[in-house]
C-alpha cells in the first residue's frame, strides 16, 4: 500500500520528517503504518528505535531498528499497539 500523504510504500521506513514546531527527528514504524493503512506512521528517532550490529549497512551505519521498540515486543505478524501515539506522515515536514 503507498501512502495518501508521500506516496511511497508503507513498508518504507523513512527518517526524512521532523516536527515543525520542535525541528526534532522522526523516522516511520513499517508496522504501525501497515496498521494505520493509509499514511506513515512516525515515531521520535532515535529514541523510539533500538539499534543493533546486525543492522549496520552503509544506508543504516549506526545499526537502529526498523520498527519502533513497542512493534518489536509483539508477535510476528501482529498489528501495532502503538500506532496511534505516532504522528502521521501529513502532520510532518
Amino acid at each position: 500500500m503507498l501512502c495518501t500523504c508521500c506516496n511511497s510504500a508503507l513498508s518504507n521506513g523513512m527518517i526524512r520528517r521532523r516536527d515543525r514546531n520542535s525541528n526534532k527527528k522522526y523516522k516511520s514504524c513499517p508496522n504501525c503504518s501497515a496498521t494505520s493503512a493509509n499514511e506513515h506512521v512516525f515515531h521520535k528517532y532515535p529514541e523510539s528505535f533500538g539499534k543493533t550490529s546486525a543492522r549496520i549497512t552503509k544506508r543504516n551505519p549506526e545499526g537502529y531498528q526498523s520498527y519502533c521498540i513497542s512493534c518489536r515486543k509483539l508477535d510476528k505478524g501482529a498489528k501495532s499497539v502503538s500506532y496511534a501515539s505516532g504522528k502521521k506522515c501529513s502532520e510532518l515536514v
